[in-house]
């Protein structure tokens, strides 16, 4: 019937939407958080040392500005140390040290003939930090180098760009020219930073900003968790709508809304398609849809031999109903009239095969098994005979002269059930005799007067006590050789009154006569029973075989010579 995908299923995911959703906003928070983190810190690093810079340059162009250029040209060798003019410039660089924040060192240099860079007065008292007078300045910095060829109208300090390292540490250190009145550079005052405090600074700004990220995001895992919550919800309804659907579950739900427009698109796509296939179920065996789906196949041509019980329903007098009515009333009372029986079908599970006109065929037992098939069968023909009476009733009640009477037969046998049809187009069917032989049953309700005729293949799988049924005859249907015993199905035990029972045992015991040839002896029985429509038909059967025999090999059947 049909074949597996040979397209291997790719295999299913891990995560949960709501952990997925978490995990995402979570993980797209912390990586902006660090990327922010990263070139805020840079900026920010950047910041607090061009500030920095800015300040310490302020300070040593102030600060040269206290020092006699005068009073410093005239120190020029190591005795010059003990000179006042020397401890005058000292004193006066150790108050800028004091007054200044953080400054470590201050000291002036000058520049010799020779080009080298020396000490002349350094405001350390610590003698072994004290660079004296003459010293050589080594590691000496561009800014330092740059000090001493700046022009008078130039910048009046340069600071280093960046720390630079030496033997006494780590510094920032900011250079401002000392001029003579003729414009000449006479030495360059030297400011130095260590830059621990700044670093450390540095370091305060940045844990700062580490520890906001830290907390935006510890934030916003719970916003992250509400957003994934909400647009979780709708769509795990959405996924329990459409498994629903899979499963060809097609009723409606509570409506979904999301403040997300994809949503709403997809559920709206989602009803459009449950309408679509509601109307697709009318069409097709809705069971047999839900068994392709599950088992994840394309239905193809194809079908197997299966014992089925097959139902065939037909309205009594149906042309002559339909030739004095309206068009749009006979399609209207027909649908009310085919719902009912329909709806009694779907009661037992039946696979409703096709309407041909008002004639109704289903069967049971496929594409699911069910043991009780003929049971079933049966319960559902009581059931459809019921509910077209009150169907009829509400139609009196309505003031409508209409009422149809509703001709059933039953067969249980073995059949081909399965995809008939083209590559294009199927149809889920059974074919068969035993079809064919319950059309002939459905037919013959018209010769006996009676509403349901069985086949012995079907009354003999009924449970016993289950059902009232009579033997009406044995019949040879048209085209077959094999005789059948054929069972009317008279109500289910306990519904059928004590009188029909009494004539049912009189109606079999004059069966049993006329088939032992005792034709006068049935007669007389059946004209006792000349209000039941298959008596009179046995009875007048009886009475041709008194006048004119049957032949000696004839075994009790009687020949079907119609549809």
């Amino acid at each position: 019937m049909s074949r597996p995908d040979p397209t291997p299923a790719k295999p299913l995911g891990r995560f949960t939407l709501r952990f997925t959703l978490v995990a995402a906003f979570t993980g797209i928070t912390l990586l902006v958080s660090v990327v922010v983190a990263l070139a805020t810190t840079s900026l920010v690093g950047d910041f607090v040392r061009d500030e920095f810079r800015l300040r310490l340059a302020d300070l040593a162009a102030v600060a040269v500005s206290d020092i006699d250029p005068a009073m410093h040209h005239r120190l020029q060798v190591a005795a010059d140390q003990d000179t006042d003019a020397y401890r005058v410039i000292q004193s006066r660089l150790r108050t800028i040290r004091d007054r200044g924040t953080n400054i470590r060192f201050v000291y002036t240099t000058r520049r010799g003939d020779d080009g080298q860079i020396r000490f002349v007065v350094d405001a350390e008292e610590n003698k072994a930090e004290f660079s004296a007078l003459g010293d050589v300045y080594q590691d000496v910095s561009p800014e330092l180098r740059a000090a001493f060829d700046a022009p008078r109208n130039g910048p009046r300090a340069l600071v280093t760009e960046r720390f630079y390292t030496d033997a006494w540490g780590t510094w920032m250190s900011a250079y401002a020219p000392l001029y003579l009145p003729d414009g000449r550079v006479e030495a360059v005052l030297g400011l130095d930073i260590s830059a621990h405090r700044v670093l450390e600074k540095e370091r305060r700004y940045q844990w700062v900003l580490w520890g906001a990220c830290g907390v935006l995001s510890a934030l916003m895992m719970p916003l992250a968790y509400l957003i994934a919550q909400r647009i979780r919800r709708p769509l795990s309804r959405l996924e329990s709508d459409m498994r629903k659907v899979r499963e060809f579950n097609l009723e409606s739900t509570p409506p979904i809304r999301s403040r997300v427009i994809e949503i709403n698109r997809m559920v709206e796509q989602l009803e459009s398609m449950r309408s679509g296939l509601r109307s697709f179920q009318k069409y097709v065996p809705a069971e047999l849809v839900r068994r392709l789906i599950a088992r994840g196949v394309d239905a193809e041509t194809g079908g197997t031999q299966q014992v089925l019980t097959v139902f065939m329903s037909d309205i009594e007098g149906f042309t002559s109903l339909s030739e004095r009515m309206a068009p749009d009333e006979l399609v209207q009372h027909l649908g009310e009239y085919l719902t009912v029986v329909t709806d009694s079908l779907a009661l037992t599970g039946a696979t409703v095969d096709q309407y041909v006109g008002d004639a109704v065929v289903a069967f049971w037992n496929a594409p699911e098994p069910v043991p009780d098939h003929a049971q079933r069968a049966c319960e559902s023909a009581l059931a459809a005979q019921a509910a077209i009476e009150t169907l009829n009733q509400r139609w009196l009640a309505r003031g409508l002269d209409l009422r149809f009477r509703t001709r059933i037969g039953i067969n249980t046998g073995t059949a081909i059930v399965g995809n008939i049809g083209s590559d294009n187009r199927l149809s889920y069917t059974a074919i068969g005799d035993q079809v064919n032989l319950t059309s002939r049953l459905e037919g013959a309700n018209k010769l006996y007067g009676t509403s349901v005729l069985l086949s012995q293949h079907t009354r003999d799988q009924l449970p016993p006590g289950r059902f009232v049924t009579r033997r009406v005859d044995q019949l040879i249907p048209l085209g077959k050789t094999v005789p059948i015993k054929v069972y009317e199905l008279v109500g289910r035990e306990g519904d059928v009154p004590s009188g029909m029972l009494a004539a049912i045992a009189e109606y079999e015991a004059a069966f049993t006569l006329y088939q032992q040839r005792a034709f006068g002896a049935a007669i007389a029985k059946l004209e006792t029973l000349s209000q039941d429509p298959p008596s009179r038909v046995l009875l007048g059967r009886c009475r041709e075989y008194l006048d004119r025999p049957p032949p000696p090999d004839w075994d009790g059947s009687f020949l079907l010579t119609s549809k």
